[in-house]
């Protein structure tokens, strides 16, 4: 017979073997359970399933780059099809094109007309434009050569056509009354004695009394006190105080209509009823078939310009004719950008005319040097560059360039002789993009 504590005890142990085995299912059952979930995520604990996101496509007009929709159609601004949004970053680049592309502003791939420096000995040419002037040497004063009253002036305005011999005032002169009137009374009273008038002729010569007058004098009983004036040269008449080397720099600076000012508009001064005094200057005539040639010469130039050079000198208006003439005088230099050569020309057919602008070629000898065509080097300001093809592509190489002769530029140093160039550099001058040097 058990004893009632001792079974208790045995009892309490009992159970707790039976909890033991229950515990055990319990958690298999748990952990199967999470490996289950598990699986179907495809995570592990604590991570949070992730949903993928599918990129909506949109499409753009490549013309009006705000029109977008979700679908294809046309663009309701220019009719165009709508085309497929592609992102930026989604494009790739060919490693294999890694040489060729480069920066726009140091290599260009084109197929371009390509030309080799030329070594030579080139005749010198030297283009400058410039504007016709008068003549400083062919201007001509005229005076009055006795006093009196002017009583018609027959010289009205100013680059008036004066002929050798034309009249060109009527005067009241009663200072040379007794002049005349001797010289009649020695004609009257010695017919035969040419001796006795010498001196008053060679008198009559110098106050510009022409054959005319003198031979009325010869058969008119009583001299009077009017005497008409004629012109002893031919030109233009201008105002006496008119100055060749101003005359278009003060137009300018008073802004005067340029038709009237250098038609020569105005009065030359010679007006009905003045009275003039022996010496008095009346007015100036200008010679515009001798004419002189103000050209501009770069200051880079300037060197290889000497007194004696042959120039040739043709109408803006009328390329075909030229005029052959030398270099008279080269002004000091004024710290410009150009330098002045003057050239006195003769014009027989008065073709061309003060204020014209002309082009001319001056001669400066000849020159050893490499050349390269003016269109294959791009003037940067401070520098210059030439295009070089090097490896199939166009590289800049910065140049230091020499003198031009007409179509053709000197290159100093930059480049070797036997070396590829573009013949036209400005074709390969992006405009939104400036030139790297190499």
């Amino acid at each position: 017979m058990i004893r009632p504590d001792k079974k208790q005890h045995m009892d309490s142990k009992l159970n707790r073997r039976l909890l033991i085995p229950a515990f055990l299912v319990i958690l298999a059952g748990l952990s199967a359970a999470v490996i289950m979930a598990m699986v179907r995520s495809g995570g592990s604990p604590g991570v949070k399933e992730t949903v993928p996101i599918v990129q909506k496509k949109q499409y753009v007009c490549s013309m009006h780059p705000q029109v977008i929709r979700d679908a294809p159609g046309e663009c309701p601004i220019c009719g165009m099809f709508l085309i497929e949004k592609v992102e930026v970053d989604r494009n790739t680049i060919d490693t294999t094109l890694a040489e060729a592309v480069m920066q726009v502003n140091k290599s260009v791939l084109a197929a371009a007309t390509t030309v080799r420096p030329e070594i030579s000995d080139l005749p010198l040419v030297i283009e400058a434009p410039g504007i016709i002037n008068y003549d400083p040497r062919r201007i001509e004063t005229v005076s009055a050569r006795f006093g009196g009253l002017v009583e018609r002036s027959f010289v009205k305005f100013q680059f008036q056509h004066i002929r050798k011999g034309q009249k060109i005032y009527n005067i009241y002169a009663p200072d040379i009354f007794t002049e005349k009137w001797n010289y009649v009374k020695l004609v009257q009273g010695y017919p035969d004695r040419d001796d006795l008038t010498k001196e008053a002729l060679d008198w009559f010569d110098i106050l510009g009394f022409s054959k005319g007058q003198i031979d009325s004098l010869k058969h008119s009983p009583k001299p009077d006190y009017h005497m008409a004036v004629y012109c002893n040269s031919e030109g233009y008449a201008v105002s006496k105080d008119f100055d060749p080397e101003t005359y278009y720099f003060q137009a300018a600076s008073e802004q005067k209509d340029p038709e009237t000012f250098i038609a020569g508009a105005g009065t030359i001064g010679l007006n009905d009823g003045i009275v003039v005094e022996t010496g008095t200057p009346l007015f100036r005539l200008i010679d515009i078939a001798s004419l002189r040639a103000d050209l501009k010469v770069k200051t880079e130039d300037s060197p290889l310009v000497r007194k004696g050079q042959k120039v040739i000198v043709s109408d803006a208006f009328d390329p075909g004719r030229s005029i052959t003439a030398v270099v008279s005088q080269i002004e000091p230099l004024n710290g410009g950008l150009f330098q002045t050569v003057k050239v006195y020309i003769t014009d027989k057919e008065r073709r061309l005319v003060p204020g014209r602008k002309i082009n001319a070629e001056i001669m400066a000898g000849k020159r050893s040097s490499m050349w390269l065509p003016s269109g294959a080097v791009v003037d940067l300001g401070s520098h210059r560059a030439a295009f070089v093809k090097e490896n199939g592509k166009f590289v800049a190489k910065e140049v230091v360039t020499g003198i031009r002769s007409k179509d053709r530029i000197e290159i100093l140093s930059g480049i070797d002789p036997d070396a590829e160039v573009a013949e036209k550099a400005l074709l390969l001058v992006d405009s939104d993009s400036f030139i790297g040097l190499d």
